[in-house]
């Protein structure tokens, strides 16, 4: 099952992530924005609610001048019911993409534009991989889980990039096939128009045999005896 809103602020908990803000921050541009989405809406309503369970505690701070600051800490249960959790099974992954939605739809598209978008997609793939293999340089590489999830993340980005190459090229000849096959070649309207000015003689074989099939031929006797009567030669007195 999917895991929930309470859960993944424990796991922020757990990861260090001790205020409502910081576990924002954490989802939207921290170790957790590419593998999991929690919308702020729903982090102080699961707060709360595990502080009621009794699986986190709230401590109260003063903040510079500013209304105090609620810090958060996961309790002993509050992690018991996490590892609970994270037993799984957990459920499958979904990928959701507008490029992935918009290749459905090549059919309406020119290919420039096909090849402008899977280019696009390629390049922000490579991105994602340098991004991620620069906070495998900088943060979090003392965890073992932090350092497969990065390696993970660049490795794979840089995978699903080359692969995105070589099918956009197999694509990209799918449709130039298609093409060539809708449109007539550049000689055919000459050659036709070629066969009709010059008269049934310069049809095509198939007609001139059909031709030769039908039109009777003339008697060829050759050399050897006639069948019948000579042709009467008037210096014969006969």
């Amino acid at each position: 099952m999917p895991l929930d809103a309470k859960t993944l602020c424990l796991g922020a908990l757990e990861a260090g992530f001790d205020t409502g803000y910081d576990i924002r921050k954490a989802f939207e541009d921290g170790p957790f924005q590419h593998f999991q989405s929690l919308s702020y809406g729903s982090i102080y309503p699961s707060l709360n609610a595990l502080l009621v369970e009794g699986l986190v505690t709230c401590d109260a701070r003063s903040g510079d001048g500013r209304r105090d600051k609620k810090v958060y800490a996961i309790t002993e249960a509050g992690r018991a019911a996490l590892q609970t959790a994270l037993k799984g099974p957990l459920a499958e992954d979904q990928l959701r993409s507008e490029t992935m939605f918009a290749m459905a739809f090549v059919h309406l598209m020119s290919r420039d534009q096909v090849v402008r978008i899977l280019d696009d997609y390629a390049r922000a793939n490579r991105r994602l991989g340098k991004e991620l293999g620069r906070l495998l340089q900088e943060t979090m590489c003392d965890n073992p889980g932090h350092r497969f999830l990065l390696r993970l993340g660049e490795e794979g980005s840089e995978m699903w990039a080359r692969c995105i190459e070589v099918l956009r090229d197999e694509l990209v000849a799918a449709l130039d096939a298609a093409l060539d096959k809708d449109q007539p070649r550049a000689g055919d309207a000459t050659d036709r128009a070629a066969s009709s000015d010059a008269g049934p003689e310069a049809g095509s074989g198939d007609s001139a045999l059909m031709a030769a099939a039908i039109v009777p031929r003339a008697p060829d006797h050759g050399p050897g005896p006639r069948l019948g009567p000579e042709p009467h030669d008037p210096r014969d007195p006969r």
